[in-house]
């Protein structure tokens, strides 16, 4: 199986697109990013699992219908909230937790706007909080879930 381990704000949720929605439960996803991000989907076939800020107080059944609202369906977990951790670490216990599960992670990306994944930078994406999901973004995601190679 392959992951993104995906980001909102700054990912998803731009300042170029700031538009307030209580649709969205809040900002509203950038239209570009959100068929950047559908265009990584159809080609790796890869799962979405949210670390964003966005899961604190939220179910991952109502985190599946913000991103279902906005066309988006391969939400299939979020990381564990490890109070003062980095992303991260929060990320390595999903994985570790999801190969102790029997589910074979077979490649994985992170996108996001932060710097703070520790040992697993070289699987880091970096958006800026201005285009999120850019074609440039886009074109590295899916190149390194096709070709297994580090960002």
């Amino acid at each position: 199986m392959k992951l993104i381990f995906l980001d909102i704000d700054g990912v998803l949720v731009t300042s170029r697109h700031m538009v307030q929605s209580k649709k969205y439960f809040g900002h509203e996803f950038d239209p570009e990013c959100v068929r950047n991000l559908q265009e990584v989907l159809e080609i790796t076939e890869a799962k979405i699992v949210v670390s964003s800020s966005w899961r604190e107080g939220r179910t991952l059944k109502q985190l599946q219908s913000i991103f279902e609202i906005n066309g988006i369906k391969n939400v299939i977990g979020m990381t564990p909230i490890i109070e003062g951790a980095i992303r991260g670490k929060e990320i390595m216990e999903f994985l570790i937790h999801s190969l102790n599960s029997g589910w074979e992670v077979d490649r994985f990306v992170i996108i996001d706007d932060e710097e703070e994944m520790g040992e697993l930078d070289a699987h880091l994406v970096e958006t800026s909080f201005e285009t999120g999901i850019s074609k440039t973004v886009k074109d590295k995601v899916i190149h390194s879930l096709v070709h297994k190679t580090e960002v």
